[in-house]
């Protein structure tokens, strides 16, 4: 069972970073207008993959194929349901990761014999693999998250035809460093609680700020502190557990 979490880890690390790093926002709205996008965003994907497979990619190809695959796959359902429902962004976006999610589990269930923990060429323990997984998708699954979440709750001024956008600008990029710095803490410290001190700059300059901003600040640091703890105790689990 260690070496269907191994893969599983590794798959899910190429989706974290096909899915969240290596996607702006051109590409987002790219593949919501035309199968061009989404092939091109898929392709990004699969790579991705690739290069978190590639300590055994000789034997592990067919369960790359089979990810991409199920990646195209699912952005093609989850596309056609934002253009067919009247659902929000949020549950679109949580329907969407859980279906790559389960996907990712069921291949890796199905193929991950015999396969160790790596982090690309190098083997690494699966501590070390789980942690990296996590701070990826603290970082970078958990901005999306949060901006989901605070255009669900207070709303958004920025939305085009192909529904709001989260852009790349300081503000993002800090609840990049807040949510893996948090998450960092909790994982090395003693006392793993010491990681909500990460969130205390953004809340000390929301008292600052007047309303919706300071709604804005507040929500993204309550869905960020959340996100960790949730990481955090999967990370622990996939770390001790002999399964």
């Amino acid at each position: 069972m260690e070496a269907c979490v191994a893969l599983f880890l590794a798959l899910f690390l190429g989706h974290l970073l096909g899915d969240f790093v290596f996607q702006p926002g051109r590409l987002v709205v790219a593949k919501r207008h035309g199968i061009s996008g989404m092939v091109l965003h898929t392709g990004i994907v699969t790579l991705c993959t690739a290069v978190a497979l590639l300590s055994d990619i000789g034997r592990l190809w067919p369960a790359l194929v089979l990810a991409g695959l199920a990646h195209l796959g699912i952005e093609y359902l989850t596309i056609r349901a934002r253009r067919m429902m009247e659902a929000s962004g949020l549950a679109l976006f949580l329907l969407d990761q859980a279906l790559h999610i389960v996907s990712l589990a069921i291949i890796a269930s199905v193929m991950g014999e015999s396969v160790l923990p790596a982090l690309g060429p190098w083997h690494v323990s699966t501590a070390i693999l789980a942690a990296t997984c996590g701070l990826m998708a603290a970082m970078f699954l958990g901005s999306i998250l949060a901006f989901e979440v605070r255009v669900l709750a207070l709303g958004t001024v920025d939305s085009g035809a192909a529904g709001p956008i989260l852009r790349l600008d300081a503000g993002r990029v800090f609840g990049f460093a807040e949510r893996g710095a948090a998450l960092a803490i909790g994982l090395l410290s003693p006392f793993p609680a010491l990681g909500i001190l990460a969130f205390a700059p953004r809340a000390a300059y929301a008292l600052t700020r007047s309303n919706p901003d300071r709604a804005r600040q507040m929500s993204d640091a309550a869905v960020g502190l959340i996100i960790c703890a949730v990481l955090w105790l999967l990370i622990v689990f996939a770390s001790s557990s002999r399964f």
